[in-house]
């Protein structure tokens, strides 16, 4: 039987401290402060930042994410239990870039969540994996390697959440079976 990776509350944490060193890491991306990493700063600075893309997409990709657990939770209230980990740790993968100064991301469109609570999870793994692939690709489109790492410490944070989700957010635990 194929191993299948089971996320530890350890990696979680790891995760979590990672995105709370984010003020930081962003700072020195380069010599601009980290306010001048918002969207809106394109308009104001240089226009040629490709790492100013990187971060608005990554802020882009986590409001969506945000968005689309929220309102799956506000329409299926036997999955809130099972989203709580998942809106925790992208709210605050998105309030640690947010801490630097960035803008939010203008308001996202509401989301569509399917009409079962199976269909909206099944949904929510795909999109989970949408902006995992997004945000690998953000992460190697950086310039600057600090903005790399976290851009990749976010998207394993993407990829844990999606594991959970899989497993319906249930670590197996010593003596199950997968």
């Amino acid at each position: 039987m194929p191993h299948e990776p089971v996320a530890t509350r350890r990696t979680a944490l790891r995760a979590l401290a990672l995105s709370a060193a984010l003020p930081a890491l962003l700072t020195a991306c380069g010599g601009a402060p980290a306010t001048d990493l918002t969207p809106g700063a394109a308009d104001r600075e240089d226009v040629s930042d490709p790492d100013l893309v990187v971060v608005a997409g990554v802020l882009g990709e986590l409001a969506a994410l945000v968005a689309l657990l929220e309102r799956t939770r506000t329409r299926h209230a036997p999955l809130r239990s099972t989203l709580a980990p998942a809106l925790r740790v992208h709210r605050a993968q998105l309030d640690a870039l947010l801490a630097t100064g960035a803008e939010a991301p203008g308001p996202a469109p509401r989301p569509r969540v399917a009409g079962t609570p199976a269909a909206a999870l099944d949904a929510l793994r795909r999109r989970e994996e949408t902006a995992r692939r997004r945000l690998t690709s953000y992460a190697v489109d950086a310039r600057s390697g600090v903005l790399a790492r976290l851009v990749a410490a976010v998207t394993a944070g993407v990829a844990q959440q999606q594991v959970l989700l899989a497993t319906g957010g249930v670590t197996p635990t010593a003596g199950s079976s997968a």
